[in-house]
Protein backbone atom coordinates (compact mmCIF):
# COMPACT_ATOMS: atom_id res chain seq x y z
CA UNK A 1 0.00 0.00 0.00
CA UNK A 2 1.38 3.38 -0.99
CA UNK A 3 2.06 6.24 1.42
CA UNK A 4 0.12 9.47 0.73
CA UNK A 5 0.98 12.83 2.37
CA UNK A 6 -1.05 16.01 1.78
CA UNK A 7 0.19 19.54 2.37
CA UNK A 8 -2.41 20.05 5.09
CA UNK A 9 -0.70 17.32 7.16
CA UNK A 10 2.61 19.17 7.28
CA UNK A 11 3.43 20.57 10.74
CA UNK A 12 4.42 23.95 9.35
CA UNK A 13 1.18 24.25 7.39
CA UNK A 14 -0.89 23.20 10.41
CA UNK A 15 0.86 25.76 12.61
CA UNK A 16 0.38 28.46 9.99
CA UNK A 17 -3.34 27.66 9.77
CA UNK A 18 -3.71 27.87 13.55
CA UNK A 19 -1.93 31.19 13.73
CA UNK A 20 -4.00 32.48 10.85
CA UNK A 21 -7.20 31.36 12.54
CA UNK A 22 -6.31 33.11 15.76
CA UNK A 23 -5.21 36.34 14.10
CA UNK A 24 -8.21 36.66 11.80
CA UNK A 25 -8.83 36.31 8.13
CA UNK A 26 -6.02 38.67 7.20
CA UNK A 27 -2.38 38.12 8.02
CA UNK A 28 -0.37 40.33 10.31
CA UNK A 29 1.67 41.94 7.54
CA UNK A 30 -1.47 42.60 5.56
CA UNK A 31 -3.00 44.41 8.54
CA UNK A 32 0.11 46.55 8.90
CA UNK A 33 -0.12 47.36 5.19
CA UNK A 34 -3.80 48.28 5.49
CA UNK A 35 -3.05 50.49 8.51
CA UNK A 36 -0.37 52.25 6.49
CA UNK A 37 -2.85 52.86 3.70
CA UNK A 38 -5.33 54.29 6.23
CA UNK A 39 -2.67 56.67 7.52
CA UNK A 40 -1.77 57.75 3.99
CA UNK A 41 -5.42 58.21 3.02
CA UNK A 42 -6.27 60.10 6.18
CA UNK A 43 -3.30 62.44 6.35
CA UNK A 44 -3.56 63.86 2.90
CA UNK A 45 -2.62 67.46 2.24
CA UNK A 46 -6.31 68.38 2.22
CA UNK A 47 -6.93 66.99 5.70
CA UNK A 48 -3.73 68.50 7.10
CA UNK A 49 -4.54 71.82 5.51
CA UNK A 50 -8.06 71.69 6.98
CA UNK A 51 -6.65 70.94 10.42
CA UNK A 52 -4.24 73.87 10.30
CA UNK A 53 -6.89 76.24 8.95
CA UNK A 54 -9.31 75.11 11.65
CA UNK A 55 -6.70 75.69 14.35
CA UNK A 56 -6.04 79.17 12.98
CA UNK A 57 -9.71 80.08 12.66
CA UNK A 58 -10.31 78.95 16.23
CA UNK A 59 -8.14 81.84 17.42
CA UNK A 60 -9.68 84.56 15.24
CA UNK A 61 -12.55 85.40 17.64
CA UNK A 62 -10.13 85.96 20.52
CA UNK A 63 -7.72 87.92 18.33
CA UNK A 64 -10.22 90.27 16.70
CA UNK A 65 -13.46 90.29 18.67
CA UNK A 66 -11.95 90.68 22.14
CA UNK A 67 -11.99 94.16 23.62
CA UNK A 68 -8.98 93.41 25.79
CA UNK A 69 -6.99 92.33 22.71
CA UNK A 70 -8.10 95.43 20.80
CA UNK A 71 -7.03 97.60 23.73
CA UNK A 72 -3.71 95.73 23.82
CA UNK A 73 -3.13 96.42 20.12
CA UNK A 74 -4.06 100.09 20.58
CA UNK A 75 -1.72 100.59 23.53
CA UNK A 76 1.08 98.75 21.73
CA UNK A 77 0.68 101.02 18.70
CA UNK A 78 0.60 104.12 20.91
CA UNK A 79 3.79 103.05 22.69
CA UNK A 80 5.46 102.32 19.34
CA UNK A 81 4.63 105.85 18.13
CA UNK A 82 5.73 107.38 21.44
CA UNK A 83 9.19 105.79 21.28
CA UNK A 84 9.52 105.79 17.46
CA UNK A 85 12.58 107.57 16.07
CA UNK A 86 11.03 110.04 13.60
CA UNK A 87 14.46 110.94 12.26
CA UNK A 88 15.44 107.35 11.41
CA UNK A 89 17.09 106.88 7.98
CA UNK A 90 15.39 104.79 5.29
CA UNK A 91 18.09 102.12 5.22
CA UNK A 92 17.76 101.56 8.97
CA UNK A 93 13.99 101.04 8.57
CA UNK A 94 14.72 98.39 5.96
CA UNK A 95 17.31 96.74 8.21
CA UNK A 96 14.88 96.58 11.12
CA UNK A 97 12.19 95.03 8.92
CA UNK A 98 14.67 92.45 7.61
CA UNK A 99 15.78 91.57 11.17
CA UNK A 100 12.17 91.13 12.31
CA UNK A 101 11.34 88.80 9.43
CA UNK A 102 14.55 86.82 10.05
CA UNK A 103 13.55 86.28 13.68
CA UNK A 104 10.06 85.36 12.53
CA UNK A 105 11.55 82.47 10.57
CA UNK A 106 12.66 80.86 13.84
CA UNK A 107 9.18 81.25 15.33
CA UNK A 108 7.57 79.74 12.24
CA UNK A 109 10.07 76.88 12.22
CA UNK A 110 9.34 76.10 15.88
CA UNK A 111 5.61 75.87 15.18
CA UNK A 112 6.21 73.64 12.16
CA UNK A 113 8.50 71.42 14.25
CA UNK A 114 5.88 71.15 16.96
CA UNK A 115 3.28 70.06 14.41
CA UNK A 116 5.70 67.59 12.81
CA UNK A 117 6.58 66.09 16.20
CA UNK A 118 2.93 65.52 17.12
CA UNK A 119 2.30 64.01 13.68
CA UNK A 120 5.31 61.70 13.53
CA UNK A 121 5.44 60.59 17.18
CA UNK A 122 1.78 60.84 18.13
CA UNK A 123 -0.70 60.62 15.27
CA UNK A 124 1.14 58.00 13.21
CA UNK A 125 1.74 55.53 16.10
CA UNK A 126 -1.84 56.01 17.32
CA UNK A 127 -3.21 55.26 13.86
CA UNK A 128 -0.96 52.20 13.57
CA UNK A 129 -2.80 50.69 16.53
CA UNK A 130 -5.79 50.07 14.25
CA UNK A 131 -3.97 46.93 13.12
CA UNK A 132 -4.26 45.50 16.66
CA UNK A 133 -7.21 47.02 18.47
CA UNK A 134 -9.58 49.53 16.87
CA UNK A 135 -11.09 50.70 20.15
CA UNK A 136 -7.67 51.29 21.69
CA UNK A 137 -6.54 53.07 18.54
CA UNK A 138 -9.63 55.32 18.54
CA UNK A 139 -9.09 56.24 22.20
CA UNK A 140 -5.37 56.99 21.78
CA UNK A 141 -5.95 58.91 18.54
CA UNK A 142 -8.63 61.04 20.17
CA UNK A 143 -6.42 61.87 23.14
CA UNK A 144 -3.41 62.69 20.96
CA UNK A 145 -5.51 64.76 18.57
CA UNK A 146 -7.03 66.82 21.38
CA UNK A 147 -3.61 67.51 22.88
CA UNK A 148 -2.17 68.37 19.46
CA UNK A 149 -5.06 70.69 18.61
CA UNK A 150 -4.80 72.50 21.94
CA UNK A 151 -1.04 72.88 21.64
CA UNK A 152 -1.01 73.94 18.00
CA UNK A 153 -3.84 76.45 18.32
CA UNK A 154 -1.76 78.50 20.75
CA UNK A 155 1.34 78.13 18.58
CA UNK A 156 -0.53 79.17 15.45
CA UNK A 157 -2.18 82.06 17.29
CA UNK A 158 1.25 83.35 18.30
CA UNK A 159 2.53 82.95 14.72
CA UNK A 160 -0.47 84.88 13.40
CA UNK A 161 0.00 87.68 15.93
CA UNK A 162 3.70 88.02 15.11
CA UNK A 163 3.07 87.98 11.36
CA UNK A 164 0.36 90.65 11.65
CA UNK A 165 2.60 92.75 13.88
CA UNK A 166 5.56 92.49 11.49
CA UNK A 167 3.33 93.21 8.52
CA UNK A 168 1.86 96.26 10.24
CA UNK A 169 5.32 97.55 11.16
CA UNK A 170 6.64 97.01 7.65
CA UNK A 171 3.60 98.69 6.12
CA UNK A 172 3.91 101.61 8.53
CA UNK A 173 7.63 101.93 7.72
CA UNK A 174 6.97 101.84 3.98
CA UNK A 175 4.22 104.49 4.32
CA UNK A 176 6.46 106.65 6.52
CA UNK A 177 9.29 106.55 3.99
CA UNK A 178 6.90 107.48 1.20
CA UNK A 179 5.31 110.31 3.17
CA UNK A 180 8.75 111.69 4.12
CA UNK A 181 9.99 111.64 0.49
CA UNK A 182 6.79 113.37 -0.58
CA UNK A 183 7.15 116.14 2.04
CA UNK A 184 10.87 116.62 1.27
CA UNK A 185 10.19 117.07 -2.44
CA UNK A 186 11.07 120.70 -3.32
CA UNK A 187 8.20 120.78 -5.79
CA UNK A 188 5.70 119.94 -3.01
CA UNK A 189 4.17 123.20 -1.67
CA UNK A 190 2.83 121.45 1.48
CA UNK A 191 6.36 120.89 2.79
CA UNK A 192 7.09 124.60 2.50
CA UNK A 193 3.91 125.47 4.38
CA UNK A 194 4.70 123.01 7.18
CA UNK A 195 8.36 123.82 7.68
CA UNK A 196 8.36 127.51 6.80
CA UNK A 197 11.78 129.09 6.74
CA UNK A 198 13.42 125.84 7.93
CA UNK A 199 12.26 123.93 4.84
CA UNK A 200 15.70 123.63 3.26
CA UNK A 201 17.32 122.56 6.53
CA UNK A 202 14.62 119.97 7.15
CA UNK A 203 14.94 118.55 3.63
CA UNK A 204 18.67 118.17 4.15
CA UNK A 205 18.79 116.68 7.67
CA UNK A 206 15.46 114.80 7.97
CA UNK A 207 16.30 111.12 7.63
CA UNK A 208 19.99 111.64 6.94
CA UNK A 209 22.41 108.93 8.04
CA UNK A 210 24.32 111.28 10.35
CA UNK A 211 21.28 113.01 11.86
CA UNK A 212 20.40 112.73 15.55
CA UNK A 213 17.44 110.61 16.59
CA UNK A 214 14.24 112.28 17.79
CA UNK A 215 11.14 110.80 19.45
CA UNK A 216 8.27 112.03 21.58
CA UNK A 217 9.70 110.15 24.57
CA UNK A 218 13.10 111.79 24.08
CA UNK A 219 11.52 115.23 23.73
CA UNK A 220 9.47 114.80 26.91
CA UNK A 221 12.53 113.58 28.80
CA UNK A 222 14.56 116.58 27.68
CA UNK A 223 11.81 118.97 28.77
CA UNK A 224 11.65 117.31 32.20
CA UNK A 225 15.41 117.51 32.65
CA UNK A 226 15.30 121.26 31.97
CA UNK A 227 13.15 121.86 35.06
CA UNK A 228 15.44 123.70 37.53
CA UNK A 229 13.95 122.25 40.73
CA UNK A 230 14.88 118.64 41.50
CA UNK A 231 11.64 118.23 43.46
CA UNK A 232 9.42 119.25 40.55
CA UNK A 233 11.59 117.33 38.13
CA UNK A 234 11.02 114.08 40.05
CA UNK A 235 7.37 114.98 40.51
CA UNK A 236 6.81 115.49 36.77
CA UNK A 237 8.72 112.34 35.79
CA UNK A 238 6.75 110.09 38.14
CA UNK A 239 3.50 111.84 37.19
CA UNK A 240 3.96 111.01 33.50
CA UNK A 241 5.05 107.40 34.08
CA UNK A 242 2.32 106.56 36.59
CA UNK A 243 -0.35 108.29 34.50
CA UNK A 244 0.56 106.17 31.46
CA UNK A 245 0.63 102.94 33.50
CA UNK A 246 -2.66 103.74 35.22
CA UNK A 247 -4.32 104.62 31.91
CA UNK A 248 -3.28 101.29 30.37
CA UNK A 249 -4.42 99.33 33.43
CA UNK A 250 -7.75 101.20 33.62
CA UNK A 251 -8.35 100.44 29.95
CA UNK A 252 -7.89 96.72 30.59
CA UNK A 253 -10.30 96.92 33.53
CA UNK A 254 -12.93 98.64 31.40
CA UNK A 255 -12.50 96.16 28.53
CA UNK A 256 -12.64 93.12 30.82
CA UNK A 257 -15.66 94.53 32.66
CA UNK A 258 -17.56 95.03 29.40
CA UNK A 259 -16.68 91.51 28.24
CA UNK A 260 -17.67 90.05 31.62
CA UNK A 261 -20.98 91.92 31.59
CA UNK A 262 -21.95 90.65 28.15
CA UNK A 263 -20.78 87.15 29.08
CA UNK A 264 -23.09 87.22 32.11
CA UNK A 265 -25.97 88.46 29.99
CA UNK A 266 -25.36 85.70 27.47
CA UNK A 267 -25.17 83.10 30.23
CA UNK A 268 -28.41 84.38 31.76
CA UNK A 269 -30.12 84.23 28.38
CA UNK A 270 -28.84 80.70 27.84
CA UNK A 271 -30.06 79.61 31.26
CA UNK A 272 -33.46 81.23 30.70
CA UNK A 273 -33.87 79.26 27.48
CA UNK A 274 -32.68 76.08 29.14
CA UNK A 275 -35.12 73.46 30.35
CA UNK A 276 -36.34 74.16 33.90
CA UNK A 277 -36.12 71.35 36.43
CA UNK A 278 -37.58 70.76 39.90
CA UNK A 279 -35.80 68.00 41.84
CA UNK A 280 -36.66 66.63 45.27
CA UNK A 281 -33.59 65.19 47.00
CA UNK A 282 -33.65 62.74 49.92
CA UNK A 283 -30.04 62.47 51.19
CA UNK A 284 -30.82 59.69 53.66
CA UNK A 285 -33.16 56.95 52.51
CA UNK A 286 -33.85 55.97 56.11
CA UNK A 287 -35.15 59.47 56.78
CA UNK A 288 -37.87 60.24 54.25
CA UNK A 289 -38.95 63.37 56.13
CA UNK A 290 -35.68 65.19 55.42
CA UNK A 291 -35.83 66.44 51.85
CA UNK A 292 -34.42 69.28 49.76
CA UNK A 293 -36.14 70.84 46.77
CA UNK A 294 -33.97 72.30 44.00
CA UNK A 295 -35.48 74.28 41.14
CA UNK A 296 -33.94 76.10 38.21
CA UNK A 297 -32.16 75.48 34.90
CA UNK A 298 -31.00 71.92 34.42
CA UNK A 299 -27.27 72.74 34.39
CA UNK A 300 -27.57 74.78 37.60
CA UNK A 301 -29.60 72.08 39.32
CA UNK A 302 -26.98 69.47 38.42
CA UNK A 303 -24.22 71.53 40.02
CA UNK A 304 -26.23 72.39 43.14
CA UNK A 305 -27.30 68.77 43.56
CA UNK A 306 -23.70 67.67 44.05
CA UNK A 307 -23.10 70.56 46.49
CA UNK A 308 -26.17 69.68 48.59
CA UNK A 309 -25.26 66.00 48.86
CA UNK A 310 -21.61 66.76 49.68
CA UNK A 311 -22.53 69.35 52.33
CA UNK A 312 -25.06 66.99 53.89
CA UNK A 313 -22.47 64.22 54.15
CA UNK A 314 -19.97 66.61 55.72
CA UNK A 315 -22.20 68.03 58.46
CA UNK A 316 -24.48 65.05 59.12
CA UNK A 317 -23.88 63.73 62.63
CA UNK A 318 -21.39 66.55 63.27
CA UNK A 319 -22.13 68.91 66.10
CA UNK A 320 -21.21 72.08 64.26
CA UNK A 321 -23.09 74.19 66.80
CA UNK A 322 -20.88 73.17 69.69
CA UNK A 323 -17.73 74.08 67.77
CA UNK A 324 -18.86 77.32 66.13
CA UNK A 325 -21.97 78.62 67.90
CA UNK A 326 -22.75 79.05 71.56
CA UNK A 327 -26.05 79.12 73.49
CA UNK A 328 -27.79 82.46 73.26
CA UNK A 329 -27.88 82.88 77.03
CA UNK A 330 -24.08 82.99 77.14
CA UNK A 331 -24.20 86.22 75.14
CA UNK A 332 -27.19 88.10 76.49
CA UNK A 333 -26.43 87.38 80.15
CA UNK A 334 -23.40 87.96 82.33
CA UNK A 335 -20.92 85.08 82.29
CA UNK A 336 -17.51 84.38 83.76
CA UNK A 337 -14.61 85.82 81.85
CA UNK A 338 -12.46 82.73 82.26
CA UNK A 339 -12.57 79.22 83.70
CA UNK A 340 -13.93 75.83 82.69
CA UNK A 341 -17.22 75.23 80.91
CA UNK A 342 -19.00 72.05 79.86
CA UNK A 343 -21.42 71.68 76.98
CA UNK A 344 -23.44 68.47 77.06
CA UNK A 345 -25.32 67.24 74.03
CA UNK A 346 -27.99 64.55 74.45
CA UNK A 347 -30.09 62.86 71.76
CA UNK A 348 -33.16 60.72 71.52
CA UNK A 349 -30.96 58.02 69.97
CA UNK A 350 -28.51 55.90 71.93
CA UNK A 351 -25.70 56.05 69.35
CA UNK A 352 -24.83 57.80 66.10
CA UNK A 353 -25.71 58.51 63.39
CA UNK A 354 -27.79 61.24 64.98
CA UNK A 355 -30.28 61.84 62.20
CA UNK A 356 -33.99 61.45 61.84
CA UNK A 357 -35.07 57.92 61.02
CA UNK A 358 -38.35 57.56 59.19
CA UNK A 359 -41.19 59.31 61.02
CA UNK A 360 -39.32 59.23 64.34
CA UNK A 361 -38.53 62.72 65.61
CA UNK A 362 -34.92 63.46 66.58
CA UNK A 363 -34.63 65.41 69.84
CA UNK A 364 -31.40 67.28 70.58
CA UNK A 365 -30.76 68.69 74.05
CA UNK A 366 -27.93 71.10 74.95
CA UNK A 367 -26.95 71.88 78.55
CA UNK A 368 -24.15 74.35 79.32
CA UNK A 369 -22.46 74.56 82.72
CA UNK A 370 -19.94 77.22 83.77
CA UNK A 371 -17.45 77.48 86.64
CA UNK A 372 -16.75 73.77 86.49
CA UNK A 373 -14.60 72.24 89.23
CA UNK A 374 -11.43 70.72 87.83
CA UNK A 375 -11.44 67.86 90.33
CA UNK A 376 -14.84 66.62 89.09
CA UNK A 377 -13.88 65.97 85.49
CA UNK A 378 -14.34 62.21 85.76
CA UNK A 379 -15.63 60.01 82.92
CA UNK A 380 -18.22 58.15 85.01
CA UNK A 381 -19.41 61.35 86.69
CA UNK A 382 -19.90 63.07 83.31
CA UNK A 383 -22.10 60.18 82.18
CA UNK A 384 -24.02 59.94 85.44
CA UNK A 385 -25.13 63.60 85.49
CA UNK A 386 -26.76 62.88 82.10
CA UNK A 387 -28.69 59.95 83.65
CA UNK A 388 -26.13 57.26 82.90
CA UNK A 389 -26.37 54.95 79.88
CA UNK A 390 -30.19 55.05 80.04
CA UNK A 391 -30.36 58.86 80.01
CA UNK A 392 -33.39 60.63 81.46
CA UNK A 393 -36.91 61.71 80.48
CA UNK A 394 -37.02 65.03 78.69
CA UNK A 395 -40.25 66.98 78.27
CA UNK A 396 -42.25 70.17 78.76
CA UNK A 397 -41.28 70.99 82.38
CA UNK A 398 -38.53 73.61 82.69
CA UNK A 399 -36.31 73.90 85.74
CA UNK A 400 -34.60 77.30 85.74
CA UNK A 401 -31.96 78.36 88.28
CA UNK A 402 -30.28 81.74 88.65
CA UNK A 403 -26.71 81.28 89.91
CA UNK A 404 -24.50 83.42 92.10
CA UNK A 405 -21.97 83.85 89.28
CA UNK A 406 -24.53 85.79 87.24
CA UNK A 407 -25.39 82.90 84.92
CA UNK A 408 -28.52 80.85 84.41
CA UNK A 409 -28.97 77.09 84.07
CA UNK A 410 -32.01 75.60 82.33
CA UNK A 411 -32.95 71.94 82.11
CA UNK A 412 -36.15 70.43 80.66
CA UNK A 413 -37.67 67.25 82.06
CA UNK A 414 -40.65 64.98 81.55
CA UNK A 415 -41.93 65.71 85.08
CA UNK A 416 -41.30 68.57 87.54
CA UNK A 417 -39.21 66.33 89.79
CA UNK A 418 -37.21 64.96 86.85
CA UNK A 419 -36.39 68.46 85.62
CA UNK A 420 -35.28 69.67 89.09
CA UNK A 421 -33.30 66.51 89.87
CA UNK A 422 -31.48 66.67 86.57
CA UNK A 423 -30.65 70.38 87.05
CA UNK A 424 -29.17 69.68 90.48
CA UNK A 425 -27.24 66.72 89.06
CA UNK A 426 -25.65 68.89 86.35
CA UNK A 427 -24.92 71.60 88.91
CA UNK A 428 -22.84 69.21 91.03
CA UNK A 429 -20.04 69.71 88.49
CA UNK A 430 -19.97 73.49 89.10
CA UNK A 431 -18.78 75.62 91.99
CA UNK A 432 -21.70 78.03 91.44
CA UNK A 433 -24.58 78.08 93.93
CA UNK A 434 -28.31 78.42 93.30
CA UNK A 435 -29.82 81.78 94.19
CA UNK A 436 -33.37 81.14 92.92
CA UNK A 437 -35.01 78.04 91.45
CA UNK A 438 -38.34 77.70 89.65
CA UNK A 439 -40.06 74.90 87.73
CA UNK A 440 -42.65 75.85 85.09
CA UNK A 441 -44.70 73.93 82.55
CA UNK A 442 -45.14 74.69 78.88
CA UNK A 443 -48.85 74.30 78.23
CA UNK A 444 -49.99 72.62 75.04
CA UNK A 445 -52.06 75.54 73.83
CA UNK A 446 -52.22 78.16 71.09
CA UNK A 447 -49.50 77.53 68.50
CA UNK A 448 -48.30 74.35 70.22
CA UNK A 449 -51.59 72.75 69.23
CA UNK A 450 -51.23 73.62 65.55
CA UNK A 451 -47.48 73.16 65.28
CA UNK A 452 -46.37 69.79 66.71
CA UNK A 453 -42.70 70.79 66.50
CA UNK A 454 -43.20 73.33 69.29
CA UNK A 455 -44.60 70.74 71.67
CA UNK A 456 -42.16 68.93 73.93
CA UNK A 457 -43.44 65.38 74.20
CA UNK A 458 -41.95 63.19 76.90
CA UNK A 459 -38.89 61.60 75.29
CA UNK A 460 -35.97 59.66 76.71
CA UNK A 461 -32.68 61.30 75.76
CA UNK A 462 -29.28 59.64 76.04
CA UNK A 463 -25.80 61.13 76.54
CA UNK A 464 -24.14 61.91 73.21
CA UNK A 465 -20.96 63.86 73.86
CA UNK A 466 -19.50 66.62 76.00
CA UNK A 467 -17.19 69.49 75.08
CA UNK A 468 -14.77 70.75 77.74
CA UNK A 469 -13.81 74.40 77.17
CA UNK A 470 -10.96 75.99 79.10
CA UNK A 471 -10.94 79.78 78.70
CA UNK A 472 -7.83 81.52 79.96
CA UNK A 473 -6.61 85.07 79.95
CA UNK A 474 -3.52 85.81 77.83
CA UNK A 475 -1.15 88.74 78.10
CA UNK A 476 -0.40 88.71 74.36
CA UNK A 477 -2.46 91.33 72.55
CA UNK A 478 -2.07 89.63 69.18
CA UNK A 479 -3.62 86.33 70.35
CA UNK A 480 -7.09 85.23 71.35
CA UNK A 481 -10.42 87.06 71.41
CA UNK A 482 -10.14 90.69 72.55
CA UNK A 483 -12.54 92.22 75.06
CA UNK A 484 -12.66 95.18 77.43
CA UNK A 485 -11.15 92.97 80.14
CA UNK A 486 -8.28 91.60 78.06
CA UNK A 487 -7.64 88.85 75.55
CA UNK A 488 -8.82 85.29 76.11
CA UNK A 489 -7.92 81.96 74.53
CA UNK A 490 -10.14 78.87 74.37
CA UNK A 491 -8.74 75.34 74.57
CA UNK A 492 -11.44 72.77 73.85
CA UNK A 493 -11.85 69.06 73.39
CA UNK A 494 -14.86 66.84 72.70
CA UNK A 495 -15.45 63.38 74.17
CA UNK A 496 -18.09 60.82 73.18
CA UNK A 497 -20.35 59.85 76.10
CA UNK A 498 -22.40 57.32 74.17
CA UNK A 499 -19.56 54.79 74.36
CA UNK A 500 -19.78 52.20 77.10
CA UNK A 501 -16.11 52.41 78.09
CA UNK A 502 -13.83 55.33 78.81
CA UNK A 503 -11.54 56.34 75.90
CA UNK A 504 -7.95 55.27 76.56
CA UNK A 505 -6.61 58.81 76.08
CA UNK A 506 -9.30 60.57 78.17
CA UNK A 507 -7.09 61.32 81.19
CA UNK A 508 -4.18 62.45 79.03
CA UNK A 509 -6.36 64.79 76.94
CA UNK A 510 -8.03 66.30 80.01
CA UNK A 511 -4.64 66.91 81.63
CA UNK A 512 -3.41 68.65 78.50
CA UNK A 513 -6.63 70.64 78.29
CA UNK A 514 -6.29 71.91 81.86
CA UNK A 515 -2.66 72.93 81.47
CA UNK A 516 -2.02 76.65 81.75
CA UNK A 517 -1.23 78.49 78.55
CA UNK A 518 2.22 79.96 78.06
CA UNK A 519 4.04 81.67 75.21
CA UNK A 520 4.58 78.37 73.38
CA UNK A 521 0.99 77.13 73.49
CA UNK A 522 -1.61 77.62 70.82
CA UNK A 523 -5.35 77.46 71.18
CA UNK A 524 -8.42 78.23 69.16
CA UNK A 525 -9.79 81.72 69.63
Amino acid sequence: MGFTLTTGQLYSRATRLQVGARSGAKGFLEKIFQAGKQIANYFTWGNLRGFLIGAALAQIPTLVFSLSNLWSMFTSAAIELYYFDWNIPDDRIDQQAKARWSAYGGILGGTAGNALGFFACGIVPATSLFAFDERLASYVLREVSEEAFEELTFEIAYVIRMSLRNLARQTAGWMYKGARRWLKDPQNPIGGLLFGGRADEVREKWGASNSESWSFAQAVEERVEKIPSTFWQNFTEELIEEAIDACIEAGYVVANSIEGYYAQQKLAQTLSNERQRVVEVTPNRQNDAEKFVLAGPESEVRGQLTTVLTTHQMIEDRDVGQVIGQPLDDYIRAKPLDGLRLQFKLYSLKAPPYSRRGSQRLVEVVVTISDVSRALLDWDRLRQVCGGPNGYLWGRFLAKAKLDNGGTLKVYGGTPDEAEDRLRAFLTLSTAEIKTLSVTEEKRAAERLTNPKLAKDITRVYPGHVSIINRQRTLYLDRGSPSTNGNFLDKRARFDLWRSVQPPDFEQNVTELLRRLDSGDTASP
